[in-house]
């Protein structure tokens, strides 16, 4: 596992979307496997949410997206 020099884990690489994940963009399947330095997007299975992700260094936790920030596209809830 890829760290940063702070020690907390890189996500990079590594995806948390739902069974069926079928992306409404480009840019926003991108940025499900991007590290949480940049703007990654996860899938929060126990709340049932995508979420912007928070790295952990900086408090952690997320944000709760309902859109797509870059189409529009309403955000699927279904796992």
């Amino acid at each position: 596992m890829k760290r940063h020099d702070d020690g907390t884990r890189c996500l990079e690489g590594t995806r948390q979307i739902p069974r069926n994940f079928a992306a409404c963009c480009d840019i926003f399947d991108a940025h499900t496997s991007t590290c949480a330095f940049d703007l990654r997007y996860e899938w929060w299975e126990e709340s049932g949410a995508w979420v912007i992700a928070i790295s952990e260094s900086a408090g952690g936790g997320g944000i709760t997206i309902l859109f797509c920030p870059h189409c529009g596209t309403r955000l699927s809830t279904n796992s």
